[in-house]
């Protein structure tokens, strides 16, 4: 069998904050660090914008979380299922 001769290593690129000459360590990062990708001002304006931009629910139309209700029920249930019959009740701890 023939072997094919492996692709040579693609080189790595360069850290996308201005400045910053270092290497990025992975293929698929665009930063060198965290640090560099959290003090780019590019990157901060690109967020800032997208947040502008977001739908902002009103406290209003927020999910409500209602569990009243749903314990309301559990009780409704657990009111008309008696586990003891009726005549050892009293035998009950």
């Amino acid at each position: 069998m023939a072997r094919t001769p492996a692709s040579p290593p693609t080189p790595y690129r360069v850290c996308a904050r201005a400045g910053c000459e270092a290497t990025v360590k992975k293929r698929t990062a665009k930063y060198c660090s965290v640090r560099c990708s959290s003090i780019d001002p590019d990157r901060r304006a690109r967020l800032r914008e997208r947040a502008r931009h977001g739908v902002v629910l009103p406290l209003a139309h927020q999910l409500r979380l209602d569990f009243e209700s749903e314990e309301w029920g559990l009780n409704l249930l657990e009111s008309s299922r008696e586990e003891v019959p009726l005549g050892l009740s009293r035998w009950a701890v």
